[in-house]
């Protein structure tokens, strides 16, 4: 890595957010620059990193008890650049070379010299192709592959990253990991596959489970379009970032629609699923039990974390026979990957499934690759 840097240390007694929720407690950290952090959906992982910035609580407010620091300072947007976890919410520009050059513009960079540094970082990452692209027409990994790239430019002393891995295909994440090493970094994420190649790994009480997926023997088709698709069959579809795999998904439910059948699809962001003041008004009981979310059936959906409202997305989708699911695993922990292909088993779903997900793919009766 490049440079040197002191510590990041966190003592944090106890953090609440204004709506009175505890975010975190008890946490006692040291972090030098090749950390990754793990933990259940839901333990607080978004929270640290956000402490890492100042996002938490100079932005969001609530009460932070305790001490943060960042190389010896308070934290602030200066010292760290954090990427969020779903990249739409980080776009600023229709233009992909606007997104790019925007955080070294924004320290004084001339056009030309922010451009050039743009440029390198995307040659490097390989998405020089995507510089004249308009950000509203790339996939979510592509978007999530930008957000890496302005990270990489801005500069910054310690990049924060939420999930940067959850919808890239493993070239593209390698090709990230190798990047990083130059770069002091913080890296939440629940791929457990790529922990190895990080110096520390911080665990907030995640335990992987085991799942028994039941077999199901594929019944008659239920639908014979772009794709055969059988009762209680399981499709994979995948392909690197960019293939195709989402417009796929639109497609078939576009046919699917036609056709009059039952199905419900489940795109990469969930908030555009969930429309009601409350879990419990968009999930029943029964299906929320099933789901392990019977606890936050009183929560408003949008007060979710992302990992949260994928998993609330999924279960309100659980009434229709045919699911369409867009990287469903992407942002969860190891216990719903397993969960879920348990439920679909469980339930006889038939199901097409556009992930990067190698666990889930296995499981899966067969593959389409794009």
């Amino acid at each position: 890595m490049r440079g040197v840097w002191r510590l990041i240390e966190l003592r944090v007694d106890k953090y609440t957010y204004p709506n009175g929720r505890v975010g975190l407690s008890d946490f006692y950290a040291t972090f030098e620059g090749c950390d990754f952090i793990i933990g259940p959906t839901g333990s607080g992982k978004s929270t640290v990193l956000k402490m890492v910035n100042g996002l938490i609580p100079n932005f969001l407010g609530g009460t932070l008890e305790g001490k943060v620091r960042v190389f010896g300072e308070k934290p602030n947007p200066r010292i760290a650049f954090f990427v969020k976890q779903n990249p739409e919410e980080m776009i600023t520009s229709t233009q992909v070379i606007d997104e790019l050059v925007f955080p070294l513009i924004q320290q004084g960079f001339g056009w030309g010299e922010a451009k050039r540094e743009a440029e390198e970082v995307c040659e490097e990452l390989g998405i020089g192709g995507l510089l004249e692209r308009k950000t509203y027409e790339l996939s979510t990994g592509e978007l999530q592959l930008v957000q890496i790239a302005a990270a990489l430019a801005s500069k910054a002393r310690i990049l924060v990253f939420d999930e940067p891995f959850a919808n890239l295909s493993r070239k593209n994440v390698l090709k990230v990991i190798k990047i990083l090493r130059d770069y002091p970094h913080l890296v939440s994420e629940h791929r457990l596959e790529f922990s190895s190649f990080f110096e520390k790994t911080i665990n907030l009480g995640l335990e992987c489970e085991d799942f028994e997926i039941p077999e199901v023997e594929p019944g008659e088709a239920v639908y014979d379009g772009l794709i055969e698709l059988r009762e209680g069959e399981l499709i994979a579809l995948v392909g690197d970032n960019g293939a195709g795999k989402t417009m796929m998904l639109k497609k078939i439910a576009t046919e699917m629609r036609k056709l009059g059948l039952d199905f419900s699809i489940v795109l990469q962001n969930p908030s555009y699923h969930l429309v009601e003041d409350s879990v419990g008004k968009e999930v029943d009981l029964e299906t929320a039990k099933e789901f392990g979310i019977e606890s936050l059936l009183s929560r408003h959906p949008q007060s979710l974390s992302m990992g949260q409202m994928k998993r609330v997305a999924i279960a309100k989708a659980f009434k229709s026979k045919i699911l369409l699911l867009d990287e469903p695993t992407a942002g969860q922990d190891c216990n719903f990957r397993r969960r879920l292909l348990y439920l679909l088993r469980k339930h006889r779903k038939s199901a097409i499934i556009a992930t990067h997900d190698p666990y889930v793919a296995e499981h899966c009766d067969r593959k389409v690759e794009l």
